[in-house]
């Protein structure tokens, strides 16, 4: 299934594979290839895999996501990410989570980002499958930048630590009988420096075939008040395709 979304500075968001996890052991996964010649010559691949299982009250997922891009076989964007996940479900209406992850980006200029945080959710609407939800917590952030050019000036590389305070929204509303919609919102807030927020927004909309297939459109946003990097824009994104759950 279509479950995982690599973006930008590798924000990994699994929350369509979350409530289909269950003692069982599942696998998610989604891949996406196009290759173009003649006038143009244009390749990329896409591709993720989580594989998720539930233990009692213990959630555990580990992703991998890769994206790729040559446009006349010049690299032009390439990222990996690995996640390990775990939450601690307390009561129907409240669960503990950790998490480590590393990435790079090579759009984004980042050798490396790695993460390790913790933190609390919470039901705020719990009503079938419908929900709405919220999570706090601090996570550690190290990253490094890769030197590059810009308007003629070279910049070194450089490397950056720090505390980032993760404030989290999430939603899934069922529409119609086939169709659901999911919401994610994540903010990090840089923890002495509320001016450096970072803010990524997946807006999901899924179409059920059958028990194994579906349909999706998706809209991401992602948003950064400071540029770490001169060349780096706000970025947006837009997909759609096909969803196999196994």
């Amino acid at each position: 299934m279509v479950n995982t979304l690599s973006f930008a500075q590798a924000i990994i968001d699994t929350e369509a594979s979350l409530k289909k996890i269950d003692t069982t052991f599942h696998v998610f996964a989604n891949f996406m290839s196009d290759r173009k010649k003649g006038n143009v010559n244009l390749s990329f691949m896409r591709g993720d895999i989580t594989l998720g299982s539930r233990k009692n009250n213990h959630l555990f997922r580990l992703t991998y996501a890769h994206n790729s891009t040559k446009f006349n076989g010049n690299l032009f964007d390439r990222s990996n990410t690995f996640q390990f996940r775990w939450n601690h479900i307390i009561n129907e209406k409240n669960s503990l989570f950790m998490f480590v992850q590393s990435g790079n980006n090579l759009r984004s200029y980042i050798d490396q980002r790695s993460l390790i945080g913790l933190g609390w959710r919470k039901h705020l609407y719990l009503k079938n499958k419908d929900y709405f939800d919220l999570a706090i917590g601090p996570f550690r952030e190290f990253e490094k930048y890769s030197s590059y050019s810009f308007n003629d000036e070279s910049y070194p590389s450089t490397e950056n630590l720090t505390t980032r305070i993760s404030f989290n929204l999430f939603g899934s509303v069922k529409l119609f009988k086939n169709i659901t919609a999911l919401t994610t919102i994540y903010s990090q807030w840089r923890y002495n420096n509320i001016n450096d927020v970072r803010v990524f927004g997946n807006q999901y909309i899924r179409f059920k075939v059958n028990e194994k297939v579906s349909t999706y459109l998706r809209y991401v946003l992602y948003y950064r008040s400071v540029i770490y990097v001169q060349p780096l824009k706000n970025d947006s994104d837009f997909l759609y395709g096909i969803e196999i759950n196994i």
